[in-house]
């Protein structure tokens, strides 16, 4: 990773994809005319919401607490987030959905999910304080619970 990403731009980028998440489930809660699917949608993006508070919370902590040596071993998966590769902004995740069914916008909220839980493990892996530690736990088992929630819905389609 080029060097010029430091754990707190790192940090931003985690808000900014919770941000985005918010945003996104805000709009199927808006736009899916299934009540039981607005609500779940406007539920994740409650979530979604709290947990770019947490990140903002915490920030300072995850940046002051960053193992250096596992920071380098990171760089490189966390290169691909700081370039957009893994994670599509706000405006690609509704144009993408604008023409999908259901069970279409489960598969890619799951993926992005997916791609969620990875990062946060990676952040997780270089974090040293307890604390912080717990912090991203809880972060991750809420997006785990997000993931069974969107398999529920396939479930159903």
């Amino acid at each position: 990773m080029n060097d010029k990403y430091a754990p707190n731009e790192i940090l931003e980028m985690a808000i900014k994809i919770e941000r985005d998440g918010e945003k996104f489930y805000g709009y199927l809660a808006k736009n899916l005319e299934n009540p039981g699917k607005k609500e779940l949608f406007s539920y994740l993006q409650s979530q979604e919401a709290q947990h770019a508070k947490d990140f903002e919370r915490i920030s300072k902590d995850i940046v002051d607490d960053v193992d250096p040596q596992l920071w380098s071993d990171a760089k490189p998966y966390l290169e691909s987030i700081v370039n957009g590769v893994i994670f599509p902004s706000y405006n690609e995740m509704v144009s993408k959905s604008k023409y999908m069914n259901i069970n279409d916008i489960a598969d890619f909220a799951l993926s992005i999910e997916k791609e969620t839980i990875i990062f946060y493990n990676e952040i997780l892996d270089v974090s040293k304080t307890e604390k912080v530690r717990d912090i991203l736990r809880k972060i991750i088992h809420e997006e785990l619970g997000h993931v069974k929630k969107l398999l529920e819905i396939k479930g159903e389609a």
